[in-house]
């Protein structure tokens, strides 16, 4: 429990809930363009002559390679230096890369564009999760960081309706007046616009000031030493967020392929009706999962808060079936309910680090947790491809999603169950004092 002297010490509720709300908006941009993306695959694919597998190494693994990379050292900075200042440099990077994503011509620029949006990514989420521990005290902290993933729930519906919409509006512009276009593809124009878009964030990032760090052991950082005290409880918990990653990548990337190609959908039939499945699932998902860990926290405490990840995690396997569904009515419940319980348990693995770990250890152990999601969709979405052809082709795309997912599901469950068992021993808890950082 936090004492009254430490609640004092952090920011005032007003700085703390303006920093949130931009942090909030750098979540949902970067995941509605990270969408949209997955939204173009058939027309980018098309306008580029790739194949499946081609799209999804492009598409995904890339993306999640370049994250999982430069993570790790992302998190290390984010534990030592100014992270508003890296936050701005990460929404310039992702940008450009979103300008490179419109100009490619083949595979190999699309791939660039990827390794650029994919070094981004690894810094703004452990930086802004880091920053959300030193704004707010443990018992505000659970909603606090879960909100980061409301964001990214409202950037995946944002994405389906205005990427759904927007292609559509383009391409009845273009096949009237091409030049209105400049001679650009729908989707090229697209990207352009969303990267203009991204560049407003940067001068609303330079308003918000660096907090000084709460609950500190270590002023000089941690120390993989220090990581390593608390491996009972991080290896199973990156096994498991390293799964659910490789089931949600395994079905909701592929959900709007699977739409056009199975149920004769197109962008503007599914945008309306699936994005707001997805905002209503998602929200939910992420409140409930910030309450549930609430709810354990209080009343049994330590890594018991893990066991709604594992429940939920369960709920996965049979719903990754969505795609299999015999029509657009048991289609759209079936993503609800997994949109739902992926939302859940992705949540709590973020909160019970931002709870259970000091903060010079927080950076670092949230890179460790983007390489196990990274590493799971680098192998997730082209396995979809792959199986979906070995068991007869593109038409068995729905197939291939749900044997890859509801495996996944299942070893997710398995390991959060473990990582919610009692640990022999547990590292002392940090000391709370703030340690004031500058510019550097």
């Amino acid at each position: 429990m936090t004492t009254a002297s430490e609640t004092q010490a952090y920011p005032c509720p007003a700085r703390a809930r303006h920093a949130q709300v931009l942090l909030v908006v750098i979540a949902l941009f970067t995941a509605m363009d990270v969408y949209v993306i997955s939204l173009l695959l058939e027309p980018i694919k098309l306008d580029l002559g790739l194949t499946d597998v081609e799209v999804g190494l492009a598409n995904t693994s890339v993306l999640y390679g370049a994250y999982a990379l430069f993570c790790l050292p992302m998190g290390i900075l984010a534990d030592r230096r100014n992270r508003i200042g890296l936050l701005a440099g990460a929404m310039i990077l992702w940008c450009l890369g979103l300008v490179l994503t419109a100009l490619s011509t083949g595979l190999w620029l699309l791939v660039l564009s990827k390794v650029l949006l994919g070094i981004a990514n690894a810094v703004t989420l452990p930086a802004s999760m880091s920053l959300l521990g030193d704004y707010f005290p443990p018992e505000r902290r659970a909603l606090a960081t879960s909100s980061y993933g409301m964001g990214q729930s409202i950037g995946q519906s944002a994405a389906i309706l205005v990427g759904g919409i927007g292609l559509g509006a383009l391409q009845k512009a273009g096949a009237g007046d091409p030049q209105m276009l400049f001679g650009l593809h729908p989707w090229r124009v697209l990207s352009l616009a969303f990267a203009a878009a991204g560049l407003v964030l940067v001068p609303l990032l330079l308003t918000v000031r660096e907090p000084a760090r709460m609950e500190v052991r270590e002023a000089r950082g941690g120390s993989f030493r220090e990581v390593w005290a608390y491996r009972a409880f991080l290896l199973p918990l990156l096994a498991g967020t390293m799964f659910i990653a490789g089931a949600a990548t395994a079905v909701l990337s592929w959900i709007p392929p699977a739409l056009t190609r199975l149920y004769g959908q197109s962008p503007a039939d599914f945008a309306g009706w699936f994005s707001a499945v997805s905002l209503v699932a998602g929200l939910a998902g992420m409140f409930a999962g910030a309450k549930l860990v609430e709810f354990f926290q209080r009343r049994a405490g330590g890594q018991s808060i893990l066991l709604p990840a594992a429940l939920a995690a369960l709920i996965c396997a049979p719903t990754a079936f969505v795609a299999t569904m015999p029509g657009l009515p048991s289609f759209a419940a079936c993503a609800l309910v997994f949109i739902v319980a992926y939302a859940i348990v992705i949540s709590v693995p973020v909160i019970s680090i931002n709870l259970r770990m000091p903060n010079e250890l927080r950076g670092a152990v949230m890179g460790l947790y983007v390489i196990t999601v990274s590493l799971a969709g680098a192998f997730a979405a082209p396995l979809v491809a792959v199986t979906g052809g070995w068991l007869g082709g593109d038409h068995m795309l729905g197939r291939g999603m749900a044997l890859v997912g509801g495996t996944c599901s299942l070893l997710a469950a398995v390991s959060f169950w473990r990582a919610a068992s009692p640990a022999p021993s547990s590292p002392t808890r940090p000391i709370t004092r703030p340690v004031t950082q500058g510019g550097s």
